[in-house]
């Protein structure tokens, strides 16, 4: 197969060389011959093998191909612009694909003249090391047009997985509610590097949001929120405050030097070390974990009458426990990841005059659990992220943009997250998110935490089911 690949940074080079390593025939093209030229040398010295050539042109280029992939700019007066000379110049069984990770491939089909043989790639970078790539597939895109995108992306060794054209795709549009909610929590006081703690020893994400934000740069997430807030127009998306804030003054992340971390007086791994709290040596139980969802009169006299007998700790993320926590009782949140690693929430928090018995440091050692301090916010931190992001997930499935199961290998693959969102609602229960959702959404006053309509029939389902 002869494929071309217009536009050489680094998506560019990356596609190109995944190409060629899997036995295609190999053409690359940039905005001039030489910088074409230039871009070939760069590919080879990555260490790419294989059948590659540069083409002074597209037109050149198109001669006798079966595929093309643009990694141009991301702008679509230029995506326009290039689509039309492919129009002209590929032949009629020409597949047309775009790398774009945010622009709408319908948009870019009907430039192009045929939509039914253009679809978007979007491989995830660095595409030689990264398994997934999202096939998006515009109104108009013909059947043949995809089944032949996904013996592509097989033919490369990659994992494909089908998404209907929307904004920010599967895996940027399913993670935007947990940048979104890192950001808040830092809003409401809770430290970045507490957010990133949880989110990588609670949930065993391989790097926490806000740190992943600095490292992607403020910035782009910024513009890419302010298009998610355009194209839904559900006040839902709309970007946080502080971080146009943040943008204006030039601390955009770690390439500055500051965003939400200061990389000059202490990086995340220094931030990290000093917020987490090792397990000791154990030395007995100390104290017994009673597990509640959201307060009501029967379970804090419950707890209150345990309390009266021996030491107890209660786990829960439900804020509504902080106005009614008997005295002398501990309060933490406990997280078992998927490698059975134990993370713990714990509450403190003296603007509530939430205090930490000592027996809770003594429980934790004989568990084994890292901890953090959080305030006692709704959700606090770590099912906050997760629920929110579940929530998503559950409105992807539900407006057909992905099937549930295509959503948790994208995020597997993409995000490297243990499980994926539908396998994190499984195991915590339908009813469980959707009612703490309702929680948030009540303390909170904000359509963020509205639960889809899907994760509400699962929930009742579930209810009805048990009965």
């Amino acid at each position: 197969m002869i494929a071309v690949v217009v536009g050489l940074g680094p998506m560019g080079r990356g596609i190109a060389q995944v190409l060629a390593g899997a036995g295609h025939t190999v053409r690359v093209v940039d905005a001039t011959a030489e910088l074409g030229r230039a871009g070939l040398e760069r590919i080879r010295a990555d260490g790419a093998t294989g059948e590659l050539g540069a083409a002074a042109d597209v037109e050149t280029a198109l001669a006798g191909a079966d595929v093309l992939i643009e990694a141009i700019v991301e702008d679509m007066a230029a995506k326009r612009d290039l689509l039309a000379r492919v129009a002209a110049a590929g032949g009629p069984d020409l597949l047309v694909a775009s790398n774009t990770s945010s622009l709408s491939v319908n948009e870019m089909g009907r430039a192009f003249g045929a939509p039914e043989r253009l679809l978007g790639l979007h491989f995830f970078n660095p595409p030689t090391r990264m398994r997934l790539v999202e096939v998006i597939v515009g109104a108009a895109t013909g059947e043949a047009t995809v089944r032949r995108a996904l013996a592509l992306v097989e033919s490369l060794g990659k994992t494909a997985v089908v998404c209907r054209d929307s904004p920010n795709f599967i895996v940027n549009r399913v993670c935007r509610p947990l940048y979104y909610e890192a950001q808040l929590l830092l809003a409401q006081g809770v430290e970045a590097a507490v957010v990133d703690a949880v989110a990588r020893g609670a949930l065993g994400h391989p790097m926490g949001p806000l740190q992943l934000l600095d490292f992607t740069g403020l910035h782009t997430h910024l513009a890419s929120s302010e298009t998610a807030l355009r194209e839904f127009g559900d006040p839902r998306y709309r970007p946080i405050p502080q971080v146009r804030g943040l943008v204006r003054a030039g601390l955009t992340g770690k390439a500055a030097g500051r965003g939400f971390y200061d990389y000059a007086t202490e990086p995340p791994r220094d931030a990290n070390a000093r917020v987490v709290r090792r397990p000791g040596a154990p030395n007995g139980p100390a104290a017994r974990v009673v597990s509640l969802g959201a307060p009501t009169p029967q379970r804090v006299a419950e707890l209150a009458r345990l309390a009266a007998r021996q030491n107890v700790v209660l786990d829960s993320s439900d804020a509504g426990w902080a106005e009614v926590l008997p005295a002398d009782v501990g309060w933490i949140r406990l997280h078992r990841r998927a490698d059975d690693a134990v993370f713990a929430e714990v509450v403190e928090d003296p603007v509530a005059g939430v205090a930490v018995p000592g027996f809770v440091d003594r429980l934790l050692d004989h568990l084994g659990a890292s901890s953090v301090r959080v305030p006692a916010l709704p959700g606090l931190v770590g099912d906050r992220l997760a629920h929110c992001l579940v929530n998503e997930a559950a409105t992807v499935v539900e407006e057909g943009t992905a099937t549930a199961d295509d959503v948790d290998v994208a995020l597997r693959l993409a995000m490297n997250h243990p499980r994926g969102p539908f396998e994190t609602l499984r195991a915590a229960g339908a009813g469980t998110v959707y009612e703490a959702l309702r929680s948030m959404a009540d303390a909170f006053g904000d359509p963020r935490y509205r639960p889809a309509q899907l994760l509400r029939r699962q929930a009742i389902g579930e209810a009805r089911a048990a009965r």
